[in-house]
C-alpha cells in the first residue's frame, strides 16, 4: 500500500513542481552591488516576486535573484568560461540583458495586477544595472565562481521510483522500433493530398550578401560569435524559411495561428497558416553557429485508433536550420514540441556522423545532399510532414514552382504573451514551460524515464529529447556529440 501511495504521488506531483521561489532577501546582492543600486535591485527583485505570486513567471529562461537584470539560456551559460576580455564580456552581457528584457516584457504584459510597477521604470533600472555590471570585477567574479544553473528537465527521483535501470532495457525494443518506423516512412512517397506552404514575401538577399554579414559580424566579435542586427535576423529567417508540404486528410493537418478564443483556452486558428520563428545559437568545435527556428502548430494529433496514447489536442513541429560560419545552410534538425522524435539531417558533405554508443538513445540521423557538391546553392529546402502524426517523411532541396499557400511569419516571442479576454494577456505555457491543454495518456507509462508529463507540448528550453540517457534539444555542444570534427 505504501508503494502504491508513492506511485500515485509521483503521478500527481510530476507535473506540479513550481519555480524556485524568490527569497525574502538576497545577501549576495550586497556583495556585488553598491548602495546606489539598491533601489533598482529591490524593484526588479520585487517585480519577480509579484510575477510568481500572480502565477505568470516565464519558464523559457533562468532568472537568478543575484542578477535580477539578466536571464540565461543553456547557450549563454556555456560561454562564461570564455569571457576573458572586456569585449567578450560586453557582447555576452548585451545578449543576456536582451534575453531578460524579452522575458520581463512578457511577464509584465501578463500580470493581471500591475500596481506598483511601470514598464519604463523597470527597463530603466535594468539598463542601469547592466551599465554597472559591465565594469565591476566583483560582478564577474561572483558570476564565474558560482554561475546560475539551468535546471535539467529530467527528474531523478522519478527515475529512482520508476526503476529506470530496468525500465530502459524494457523500453529499448519499442524505441528502436519507433526509429525504424520513422526511417521507413522517410523513404515513402507522399500519401494522398499534399498542401504546400511557404513564406511568399522573401527579402531580396543573396548568398554573397549573407556571407558578408557573417564575415563582418565575426570580425566584430571577440567570441567568434556572429550576432546580427534584429533586422538582419528577420531577413535571414524569411529568406531561409523552408517550404513545408503537409499530407492533408483533416483539419488536424492545417498549420495555424495560436490564439486564446476564450479565457484560459488556447486554440489553433487554421484560416491563418503561420510559422513562429526565433534565433538561437550552438557551439561546434570552436565556432558559434546561428540557428534559425521555425515552429508550426496544429490543432490536434489525430488518433489512429480508439485508444491512441499519443493523440490529443495540439501538436507541433520545430524545424531548426543551423548555418555554417558563412551563414549558409549546414544542418537541419527537428523535434515535435513535446521534445519527441528528434531527427538530424546533415546538409553538407563535410559533415560526418560520429560513432554513437548504444548506452544512449540517439536521434535519427540522415544525410541530405545531391551528388558530390556541397549544399545546393540554388533552390529552397522543402520538408514534407505526414498526415495526422506530422512526422518528417522527406527533406530535400527543391526548385519546384508549384503553387504554395502563404505562411504568415510570426515571432515565437508572441507565444509568451498572447491577447486573452478582458484586455489581459496570457502565455501559451505555464510556469513549468508546458502547455497543460496538450497532456497525453502516454505520460502514465513513460514517467519512469524522468520526464514529467511526457508527450505534453513544451516551451523552448524545456525539450528533453531522450528517454534512455539524458539530452536536451538546446544543449550548446549537442552537435559535437553527433558529428566528427569537420
Amino acid at each position: 500500500m505504501r508503494f502504491l501511495a508513492a506511485f500515485f504521488l509521483v503521478l500527481v506531483t510530476a507535473c506540479t513542481s513550481l519555480p524556485e521561489p524568490v527569497p525574502d532577501s538576497v545577501p549576495a546582492q550586497k556583495q556585488i552591488y553598491t548602495h546606489s543600486q539598491s533601489h533598482c535591485l529591490d524593484l526588479l527583485t520585487g517585480f519577480k516576486r509579484t510575477v510568481q505570486a500572480q502565477g505568470v513567471q516565464d519558464a523559457q529562461l533562468v532568472w537568478d535573484p543575484r542578477f535580477p537584470h539578466l536571464a540565461f539560456d543553456r547557450f549563454s551559460l556555456s560561454m562564461l568560461t570564455g569571457l576573458t576580455s572586456r569585449a567578450s564580456q560586453q557582447q555576452w552581457l548585451a545578449y543576456v540583458a536582451h534575453q531578460a528584457k524579452m522575458q520581463r516584457q512578457a511577464e509584465y504584459q501578463n500580470l493581471p495586477q500591475k500596481a506598483g510597477y511601470q514598464a519604463q521604470v523597470l527597463e530603466s533600472c535594468a539598463a542601469q544595472l547592466v551599465r554597472y555590471s559591465q565594469y565591476h570585477p566583483m560582478f564577474w567574479s561572483v558570476l564565474s565562481s558560482n554561475p546560475p544553473d539551468f535546471p535539467s528537465d529530467y527528474v531523478t527521483w522519478q527515475r529512482v521510483l520508476g526503476l529506470y535501470p530496468i525500465s530502459r532495457y524494457v523500453a529499448r525494443p519499442s524505441i528502436d522500433k519507433q526509429k525504424r518506423h520513422l526511417i521507413s516512412q522517410f523513404i515513402q512517397p507522399a500519401d494522398g493530398d499534399v498542401i504546400r506552404y511557404a513564406v511568399h514575401e522573401k527579402p531580396p538577399l543573396s548568398r554573397t550578401q549573407i556571407r558578408q554579414w557573417f564575415e563582418q559580424a565575426g570580425n566584430q566579435s571577440a567570441l567568434n560569435w556572429p550576432v546580427l542586427t534584429e533586422a538582419q535576423q528577420q531577413r535571414l529567417l524569411q529568406y531561409y524559411a523552408p517550404e513545408v508540404q503537409v499530407e492533408t486528410r483533416s483539419r488536424d493537418d492545417f498549420p495555424g495561428q495560436v490564439k486564446y478564443v476564450t479565457s484560459g483556452q488556447p486554440s489553433i486558428i487554421t484560416r491563418t497558416p503561420s510559422v513562429y520563428t526565433h534565433v538561437s545559437y550552438t557551439r561546434f568545435y570552436g565556432q558559434t553557429l546561428m540557428q534559425l527556428n521555425y515552429s508550426l502548430w496544429f490543432a490536434n494529433r489525430t488518433a489512429r485508433s480508439s485508444f491512441d496514447p499519443y493523440a490529443g489536442p495540439f501538436d507541433g513541429v520545430l524545424l531548426r536550420l543551423t548555418l555554417d560560419p558563412d551563414g549558409q545552410p549546414y544542418l537541419l534538425d527537428s523535434i515535435h514540441h513535446c521534445g519527441c522524435y528528434h531527427m538530424v539531417f546533415a546538409l553538407a558533405p563535410q559533415l560526418k556522423f560520429a560513432s554513437l554508443d548504444n548506452a544512449m538513445e540517439w536521434p535519427v540521423t540522415l544525410r541530405i545532399w545531391s551528388g558530390e557538391s556541397a549544399r545546393q546553392p540554388a533552390g529552397k529546402l522543402a520538408v514534407t510532414l505526414s498526415h495526422g502524426e506530422h512526422m518528417i517523411k522527406d527533406v530535400r532541396w527543391s526548385n519546384s514552382d508549384d503553387p504554395t499557400r502563404p505562411l504568415t511569419v510570426l515571432s515565437y516571442q508572441q507565444l509568451r504573451s498572447l491577447p486573452a479576454s478582458g484586455n489581459h494577456h496570457q502565455s501559451l505555457f505555464d510556469q513549468q514551460g508546458m502547455l497543460p491543454e496538450s497532456v497525453r495518456a502516454e505520460r502514465f507509462y513513460l514517467w519512469p524515464f524522468g520526464i514529467p508529463s511526457a508527450g505534453t507540448q513544451r516551451q523552448s528550453g524545456h525539450h528533453a529529447t531522450a528517454f534512455i540517457g539524458q539530452r536536451h534539444f538546446d544543449e550548446p555542444f549537442l552537435f559535437e556529440t553527433l558529428f566528427q570534427k569537420p
